[in-house]
């Protein structure tokens, strides 16, 4: 009866093993999904974040176009302090001007919206400053760009 209970016991100690493997093997996929589960989690948050701080500098540049405005008009001192901590606390946020004065055109971070005598698909003027947030363009910098005079010969 030994080699029996022995066949017995060696047949209960594999199957044990096995179902600690298994149950090992699933434990390792559990804490595999939930590790990403938790970076899913966080990619989305970041995503949220962004998303979130990008809606309100839009607000925001708005309304530092509108001081900009006031400033070209006013040329008032303490209006010029307050745009400038604006500025400052906007920048401090990741916010970057794009001001292509004299640059060539680049549809990626300006917006044609004249065409002028000028240099040649070149940035005569800046009609509104564009910006970016870490390193993405928010709001495009509309401009006037320049066009070669036309040379129609008429005979």
């Amino acid at each position: 009866m030994t080699d029996k209970k022995s066949k017995t016991i060696n047949v209960k100690t594999s199957q044990l093993l096995d179902k600690v493997n298994s149950l090992e093997d699933k434990l390792a996929r559990s804490l595999a999904d939930y590790s990403n589960l938790e970076k899913r989690i966080e990619s989305q948050r970041q995503l949220f974040v962004t998303l979130a701080t990008t809606s309100i500098l839009s607000k925001m540049v708005e309304v530092l176009d509108d001081f900009y405005l006031a400033q070209k008009h006013l040329n008032d001192q303490g209006l010029k302090m307050a745009i400038d901590k604006f500025n400052s606390v906007l920048k401090v946020e990741g916010l970057e001007e794009i001001n292509p004065q004299q640059l060539e055109f680049d549809p990626q971070s300006m917006e044609c919206v004249e065409a002028v005598d000028g240099r040649e698909n070149f940035v005569v003027e800046v009609k509104k400053l564009g910006y970016k947030l870490n390193g993405h363009v928010i709001r495009p910098a509309q401009v006037s760009v320049g066009k070669t005079a036309d040379k129609t010969i008429i005979n």
